[in-house]
């Protein structure tokens, strides 16, 4: 149904767009509006009617180093409503690019790379999506790196190799030597204006490559596009539907709104363009990158997305260039694949503080240093808030239970996100997805920080 969507909004005419498409998301928006506002005015009766706000301000009155609690706390909770309603009102502006039919298109050699190891149950599906897709053949071609795997995934990509001949490169490493330098080879040994990058465990869409470079013809000074990373393994259980829920909004939010002034801070491994002579300014010292003294093995995404940003380019989201990806099916698996995340994204917020007030580009340079200083801002918010909340639960138990109500309402307001991209019901995934990360996710970044030398891929 997604994909038909998208389908949809590639080859609809501009007529056709005028007379249903534009209509529609007007009422959507004015919908997805009126439930925020309903929401907010449902959370602040619940707080009057459990007295929460009165309870909060008898408990941080108690003893004097609550009482100082106090400000930073009303300060915290300023920001983060400033913050939500700074990011709500950008993102209102965001719609992916396309191409109208009376315009002629040059369309770009594209070489799409793709990094396997162990990759056996969905590589050759990932290879066929993408030679299934609407992209000119003759402007296309695919490689793909065995990383040492150790089960039959190179078997599969000789397979492939018989069925589409020149259009597939297939390149062995003995031994495995890791995502960054098998991606750094392909990159070397292609051809095209602009380089694709693919998980060898997702699927692409039918037009994703098309979308995809899209940005990357019309603005000459977008350097990289990332595109939509939905579930593969959505219904396998209840965590990989919360997942599905965390991935829409961290996309169709998260970065809808960053590419509104040019700043994707995470162009995802999953499924991004490059412009390859962009890459090839910096793709040696991205290759030996080191943080700490030690060589960085994972986060290689995010490493490329810093260094673009740092040439002065902007990067941009689409949201009609989508990609499925498997994602963890079990809680301890979540958490190893989130301090991954996190410590990838530790290391290069450092980075990108060391240039961000620099006039690195010419234009846009103010938005993007508000949001990384709210968004980072939210971390110790939380272990704050979180320490707080526990501090209050062992003065008087039940107070808890007034707190999780208010969490929980909380959550359904950030879940309504996800109803102006997905109408559907399954957005109620999100609010117990969102009481589990205030509760049992906290110690993802602060364990992070602790462990920056740590180099495991720890899903593997």
């Amino acid at each position: 149904m997604w994909e038909e969507a998208l389908d949809a909004i590639g080859l609809s005419s501009k007529s056709r767009s005028r007379v249903f498409k534009l209509p529609f998301r007007e009422r959507i928006d004015l919908f997805i509006v009126f439930l925020i506002v309903i929401s907010s005015i449902f959370i602040i009766i619940i707080s009057v009617y459990f007295r929460i706000f009165y309870l909060w301000a008898e408990f941080l009155h108690s003893n004097t180093f609550l009482r100082i609690s106090t400000y930073p706390l009303i300060i915290s909770g300023v920001i983060v409503l400033g913050g939500t309603v700074f990011r709500t009102i950008i993102w209102f502006r965001y719609k992916p690019q396309t191409i109208e039919p009376e315009e002629k298109v040059r369309w770009p050699f594209v070489s799409v790379i793709i990094p396997a190891l162990n990759e056996e149950e969905l590589i050759r599906k990932s290879i066929d999506s993408i030679f299934a897709s609407n992209y000119p053949r003759n402007r296309l071609e695919v490689i793909c790196i065995n990383d040492g795997s150790t089960d039959s995934t190179f078997l599969y990509m000789r397979k492939a190799k018989q069925k589409y001949v020149e259009d597939l490169k297939v390149i062995n490493f003995k031994e495995n030597l890791g995502k960054r330098k098998a991606l750094y080879v392909g990159f070397k040994k292609s051809k095209g204006e602009i380089i694709v990058t693919v998980d060898s465990d997702s699927k692409i869409g039918r037009s994703a490559i098309r979308n995809l470079v899209i940005p990357l013809i019309k603005d000459k000074s977008t350097g990289a596009v990332a595109g939509r990373v939905a579930v593969l393994n959505e219904k396998e259980n209840f965590l990989t539907r919360m997942l599905s829920i965390r991935y829409s909004i961290s996309f169709d939010f998260g970065r809808a709104y960053q590419s509104v002034y040019g700043a994707v801070f995470c162009c995802p491994g999953a499924l991004t363009a490059y412009r390859k002579s962009l890459l090839q300014r910096f793709i040696h010292e991205w290759v030996n990158q080191k943080f700490l003294n030690t060589p960085c093995t994972y986060g290689e995404d995010r490493a490329l997305t810093t260094n673009i940003l740092k040439k002065g380019y902007m990067t941009r989201y689409q949201s009609n260039a989508v990609v499925y990806t498997r994602v963890p099916s079990r809680f301890g698996q979540m958490c190893k694949m989130y301090l991954r995340w996190a410590r990838s994204y530790i290391r290069e917020s450092i980075l990108f503080a060391r240039f961000m007030f620099s006039r690195y580009r010419t234009k846009h340079r103010i938005l993007p240093i508000l949001d990384f200083l709210s968004l980072n801002f939210l971390h110790p918010i939380h272990i704050f808030s979180l320490s707080i909340i526990t501090y209050s639960f062992l003065v008087n138990p039940l107070f808890i239970l007034r707190h999780l109500t208010l969490l929980i309402i909380l959550s359904f307001f950030l879940s309504l996100y996800y109803l102006r991209t997905n109408k559907s019901p399954v957005f109620l995934y999100g609010i117990p997805y969102g009481i589990i990360a205030a509760l049992c996710l906290w110690w993802i970044v602060p364990v992070a920080a602790f462990s920056m030398k740590n180099q495991s891929w720890l899903t593997r």
